[in-house]
């Protein structure tokens, strides 16, 4: 379940490495941590399998952030990438692995 602002500011998660993702495509990975946003939206720290640490980031839709409130730490999501129309890469799937 997703942080409070103040609950993730007095963990002690690291940020440190993490990054957007810019790669469009599927990937498979662990969410290592997950904050409610100020903008009506969830941040997820995800370690992907192959190596890379980045960030996703889901805005309330009709489909209530994409799931992505309802993951705990340590479960293993797949998350598909696609730009949109500005060329942005933006997630647009999210779906638990075994």
């Amino acid at each position: 379940m997703a942080l409070s602002i103040n609950q993730f500011a007095r963990s002690d998660f690291s940020r440190e490495g993490y990054t957007l993702n810019e790669v469009e495509g599927t990937f498979t990975g662990t969410l290592m941590c997950s904050v409610w946003g100020k903008k009506c939206n969830i941040i997820c720290y995800v370690e992907l399998d192959d190596g890379r640490k980045i960030i996703c980031t889901a805005f309330q839709q009709q489909d209530n952030y994409l799931g992505l409130e309802d993951y705990k730490v340590g479960e293993r999501l797949e998350v598909t990438y696609q730009r949109n129309k500005r060329g942005n890469n933006k997630l647009i799937a999210v779906k638990r692995t075994e």
